[in-house]
């Protein structure tokens, strides 16, 4: 399945789905950190922006999330 738009990319966040893990990452701008689709972790839709890649996410000044690990994640 593709996760072309925000909505797409925002109901795997919200049903936690593990097939999504890698094909985008989901940064929350209030902790500054960025996740995968599967992380437990459920931050408000107005603080989260999703990004195509974990080196997007990271260059947009977002850490890794210690929960979820997305960099042990094969994108």
């Amino acid at each position: 399945m593709t996760y072309l738009t925000d909505e797409a990319r925002w109901a795997a966040w919200e049903a936690r789905d593990r097939a999504a893990d890698g094909a985008f990452f989901v940064a929350v701008r209030t902790t500054g950190v960025y996740c995968v689709a599967s992380c437990p972790g459920r931050p408000l839709r107005q603080n989260v922006v999703f990004h195509e890649s974990r080196e997007a996410a990271r260059a947009a000044g977002f850490r890794a999330c210690l929960r979820c690990k997305p960099d042990r994640v094969a994108a």
